[in-house]
């Protein structure tokens, strides 16, 4: 009877120390876990996006070299095809570079300081917010790229990648030309989805319009986007040679 006894209380004791152990490790999991703020989470979720975007990016590129290898080694017994294909690659990076006139869908904007009125009722202190500074004109046109847009250029200026915008008193300066109100912003890419994001309620022209800044945004099938006109060449730079 002793030795039931006995071996019943060993029983219930393991089963109490079990449950125990389980929990204890259970809350040792719930313990090491990592909590985020919104501002740290925001900024996981858009390093996490922009990872993503990278890489199907250069899967993309991958994909478009590895084409391009592929037609080259089918063709490359005839020399006037890979002449024909030679000649279509330059003149698509004459394009990417802003060297030559492009036409294609998107979207055209027009943006101007707010007006009188408007500026009456804002604060004098803070006057600058009814006027459009490099600051504005470089977000809605990190806004565009950002979309897809393939060509931008404001007020007939054609931006590049090494394009530069400051503001010059009561102008903008872009790439040593000066430019007034009102601006005059073209984007060629998709025009729908162009149009839909810079729209968009919670989108930086959204933000515009709440400081007074008149803003029209029209879809169009032809944009037409001149070419850069400034000086592309490079003094200082030169190709690194590899030692063999």
């Amino acid at each position: 009877m002793k030795t039931s006894e006995a071996t019943i209380f060993v029983f219930m004791a393991s089963i109490i120390i079990g449950i125990m152990i389980s929990s204890s490790i259970s809350l040792k999991k719930i313990n090491n876990k990592v909590f985020l703020t919104p501002t740290q989470y925001q900024e996981a979720y858009d390093y996490r996006k922009k990872l993503s975007k990278d890489m199907k990016n250069l899967n993309q590129k991958y994909y478009d070299a590895y084409s391009k290898l592929q037609k080259y080694k089918q063709i490359e017994n005839d020399k006037s095809k890979v002449l024909k294909e030679m000649e279509k690659e330059i003149s698509n990076n004459e394009m990417i570079l802003g060297n030559t006139d492009v036409v294609g869908e998107g979207i055209i904007i027009n943006m101007k300081d707010a007006n009188v009125q408007f500026s009456a009722t804002v604060d004098p202190n803070n006057q600058w917010a009814s006027l459009i500074h490099d600051g504005d004109l470089l977000n809605c046109i990190n806004d565009l790229k950002s979309v897809g847009a393939e060509v931008i250029s404001v007020n007939g200026q054609r931006i590049t990648n090494n394009s530069s915008i400051i503001c010059w008193g009561p102008f903008v300066r872009l790439d040593g030309v000066k430019i007034p109100t009102p601006f005059n912003i073209k984007a060629i890419g998709n025009k729908d989805k162009l149009f839909s994001y810079m729209t968009a309620e919670g989108g930086y022209l959204s933000y515009l319009k709440l400081r007074g800044i008149n803003i029209n945004i029209t879809k169009s099938e032809e944009v037409k986007v001149s070419a850069y006109e400034g000086d592309t060449s490079y003094k200082y730079i030169k190709e690194l040679k590899k030692e063999k």
